[in-house]
């Protein structure tokens, strides 16, 4: 018979390295950068909430540095209405991105999204576009991005190092803004983004919430697609977010798809275990992009659960496995209309088809979902003969006027062992 267990993934803890890092970090937290507008690159001509910025870099090699920005603010925010604030960390190959601070301005939270490639805006005319081929290297930027290929050297000559930096003092930006309640600014960050928020969490504790998108920890021992840049000296006993996250206290919710083929969803379950407050949001067969990251209800939710300012999002309470059944109690926001449990399971391991030519690989087998039972904030689902993964939702429709959207919450990755 089997038996299931969560993973038996661990953090190492903290060594040497990190412990001067957190010495670097913690120099940085101490700056608070000038910012310089920069009106000729603003995003949205017309639109006076949300402007281009340069804010100050870390120095390197010598020389001062700048950091390319769109930073917002609510229309009403000043120093007697602060406002909760976001960091924004985008993705790779992306740059920095204007519909996403507009997506919180709107929200009623001020933002930044700087560009971690070192770029800066340089179209002819001033209105924003994602045309990558639109953006230019800034000759006082720091050292450009190089997918950890500097790993090894001193730390002033690794591009991650900067990028690092490029985040705590983003948040110092906005700590340090009257018009912003420095107890409620939170982070996210997309893809290479999420990964770099991961491990500014064991550097920068100020932060009120941390929402991490497809990135994780344990990446060392990943069978995705981007498996071998995690893995190595340098990286893994460096720059890895799980070296530090049991250290960590800040609530984190770690958001992938439960088929993501860069960061597997066991790695994300893992990370979130491995926090004191740590959460895990699988999304089944979300894509792997900026669009899709930026848009997902529960980090919204979960930003204004932290903030105060709305709904948060449903809760697993407990969760035990009794032979082939689970039994979960959750909680339910008051805006959700109903919910369902259901359990997504898998015969196989996390397995991926070859990488093909300018795609990304496919599970070998996909995530099957079968209904349970739910009611009065307690549910049961029966496990399938034969799984060997599986993982467990509550799946909730919250009404919008005529229409309406889901939210979930999700266990971590279970696996099968023997008795």
């Amino acid at each position: 018979m089997s038996k299931f267990c969560v993973s038996d993934l661990v953090s190492p803890g903290g060594n040497e390295k990190t412990d001067e890092l957190k010495a670097l970090f913690a120099a940085v937290r101490a700056h608070i950068p000038t910012v310089t507008p920069c009106p000729e690159k603003d995003p949205y001509p017309g639109d006076g909430r949300i402007h281009a910025v340069f804010y100050e870099g870390e120095e390197c090699r010598g020389k001062k540095t700048r950091v390319f920005a769109y930073l917002g603010f609510p229309e009403g925010a000043d120093a007697d209405t602060k406002v909760p604030a976001m960091v924004l960390v985008h993705g790779g190959g992306c740059h920095a991105w204007a519909p996403w601070v507009a997506y919180w301005v709107d929200r009623g939270y001020a933002a930044i999204s700087f560009d971690f490639n070192g770029l800066v805006y340089n179209g002819s005319d001033h209105t924003y576009s994602t045309d990558i081929n639109l953006w230019a290297p800034d000759p006082e930027g720091h050292l450009p991005t190089d997918s950890l290929a500097s790993r090894g050297k001193p730390f002033s000559e690794q591009w991650y190092y900067y990028f690092v930096a490029d985040i705590i003092l983003a948040h110092n930006v906005l700590r340090s803004d009257p018009r912003v309640d420095p107890d409620r600014v939170g982070l996210t960050g997309i893809s290479w983004g999420g990964f770099a928020s991961g491990t500014v969490l064991g550097y920068d504790p100020r932060f009120a919430f941390v929402a991490p998108v497809y990135g994780c920890g344990f990446l060392d021992t990943s069978c995705a697609l981007w498996g071998d840049w995690f893995r190595g000296e340098g990286v893994t006993d460096v720059w890895e977010p799980k070296l530090l996250l049991p250290e960590v206290k800040t609530p984190v919710l770690w958001v992938n798809g439960d088929n993501d083929p860069f960061f597997p969803a066991d790695c994300t379950t893992a990370s979130a275990a491995a926090c004191a407050n740590g959460e895990a949001l699988l999304v089944p067969s979300l894509i792997h992009g900026m669009d899709q990251g930026i848009d997902l209800p529960e980090i919204a939710r979960f930003a204004d659960e932290h903030c105060g300012m709305g709904e948060g999002n449903i809760h697993l309470t407990e969760l035990s496995i009794e032979a082939s059944c689970v039994r979960v109690s959750f909680t339910l926001p008051a805006d959700v209309e109903s919910a369902e449990v259901c359990i997504y399971y898998r015969y196989s391991p996390l397995e991926y088809e070859p990488p093909r030519l300018k795609d990304c690989p496919d599970l070998i087998e996909p995530w099957k979902r079968a209904a349970g039972v739910a009611e009065n904030g307690c549910g049961t689902v029966g496990i399938p003969e034969g799984t060997v993964l599986f993982y467990v939702a509550v799946e909730g429709t919250v009404p919008v006027g005529v229409e309406s959207y889901v939210i979930r919450a999700t266990s971590g990755v279970f696996k099968a062992g023997t008795e």
